[in-house]
């Protein structure tokens, strides 16, 4: 049965760790009647860090003690964000005479500022509301708010939770070695290994862990999808650890492969605030990746092709030309090519008759983009237009 927005998500059949974060969240909540009653406790954390499992397990130990009314973001689908916040609170309200309510507002990266303030006043307007739980990737810095940023798990916790079920019955201690070290105290990633790896061979589990979703050819069908689907979260997370490591040595960026690279190129951009899709690998369109920025004025798509070249060849205007007659074909807003090596004086010359619409970006703005990726502030809406 598919959950509603108003309901929590089951618990994780395995968690482990987070003694410390337990403890917070319970001081906190504790403490709720000695505080300003504009006071949100904000759990923060990068995707898959394991915000809503520590919630969920914190309301799971308390549950003699309190009620938790869940709020899903994701889940309100079609519905408006006002509406379904009006519904909730109205639930709220039904259920005035529990002393012991507490609050989840999940998935809150999906309201904007104006939204969340608005929920979170509509939350405290109810007398019987005791706690109210934040959970978002971003730091909303609301007035009054108590923040917990989770970190990544320590070595001993991702042991335990990835020896909690065997591997593979093959598997060897070296393999499982390996998915922790790639996990990186993950617990998304930890438990994605875990749950496909009874289903596939070492040596097929050794390349999703490598990233390579793109080379299982020899898989059927609909094993493939089935893989590619369950471990696309996998990939991102591992894909800002690859950008986190060339932070140190930029140079290591030309040992990518070509499909690493664009999947490289894709993070960067997600991160500067693009919904972005990676093309299939065997396509052959000029269009490698396709960016769409949402504003207030529309929706604006961007085409946008990953050359890895070597640093001494440059890209010559035929290619420029190339990605220019796909974005006249494909009716997009613009174009740009990213490249690790740099541009020919004819491929800026034609750039710049064109330069509402195609946009070329070299080695210095890779560098640039890598260094400042998951920055502790975040970029508002002009400088995520001129950051391509």
């Amino acid at each position: 049965m598919s959950n509603t927005p108003f309901s929590p998500l089951p618990l994780l059949p395995h968690f482990v760790g987070r003694a410390k974060e337990l403890d917070w969240l319970y001081r906190e909540t504790r403490e709720r009647g000695y505080r300003p009653s504009f006071s949100p406790i904000v759990v923060t954390g990068k995707p898959g860090i394991g915000k809503t499992a520590l919630v969920r397990q914190f309301f799971a130990s308390q549950a003699s003690n309190m009620t938790a009314s869940w709020f899903n973001a994701p889940e309100v689908g079609s519905t408006s964000i006002h509406e379904a916040l009006s519904k909730f609170t109205h639930g709220l309200y039904e259920d005035r005479r529990n002393t012991n309510l507490s609050v989840v507002l999940d998935g809150a990266d999906c309201l904007t500022h104006e939204q969340l303030i608005e929920a979170v006043a509509r939350v405290f307007n109810f007398k019987a509301v005791r706690s109210l739980i934040v959970i978002m990737q971003r730091n909303p810095k609301l007035r009054g708010q108590r923040t917990l940023e989770l970190e990544r798990l320590s070595e001993s916790e991702a042991k335990l939770l990835f020896s909690s079920e065997l591997i593979c019955a093959d598997s060897s201690g070296e393999l499982i070695a390996r998915a922790i070290q790639i996990a990186n105290g993950q617990p998304l990633l930890l438990s994605l290994i875990r749950g496909l790896a009874p289903d596939i061979t070492p040596g097929e589990l050794v390349r999703i862990l490598e990233g390579h979703l793109y080379n299982l050819a020899d898989l059927p069908s609909e094993t493939e999808e089935a893989i590619i689907a369950a471990a696309k979260p996998a990939i991102v997370l591992a894909n800002e650890a690859m950008i986190e490591a060339l932070k140190k040595r930029p140079e290591d960026i030309f040992q990518l492969s070509p499909r690493k690279y664009e999947e490289m190129v894709t993070e960067l951009l997600s991160d500067m605030g693009y919904d972005v899709e990676l093309t299939p690998a065997t396509r052959d369109g000029g269009k490698d990746i396709l960016a769409n920025l949402k504003t207030d004025i529309g929706d604006f798509l961007c085409l946008v092709e990953a050359k890895r070249y070597r640093k001494d060849r440059k890209i010559g205007v035929e290619l420029v030309r190339s990605l220019y007659g796909t974005l006249c074909d494909y009716q997009a807003n613009s174009a740009m090519m990213v490249t690790t090596s740099s541009f020919s004086k004819d491929a800026h010359e034609f750039q710049k008759k064109h330069r509402y619409q195609l946009s070329l970006r070299d080695y210095t703005d890779l560098a640039r983009w890598i260094q400042d990726y998951r920055k502790p502030e975040k970029r508002d809406f002009a400088s995520r237009q001129s950051a391509p």
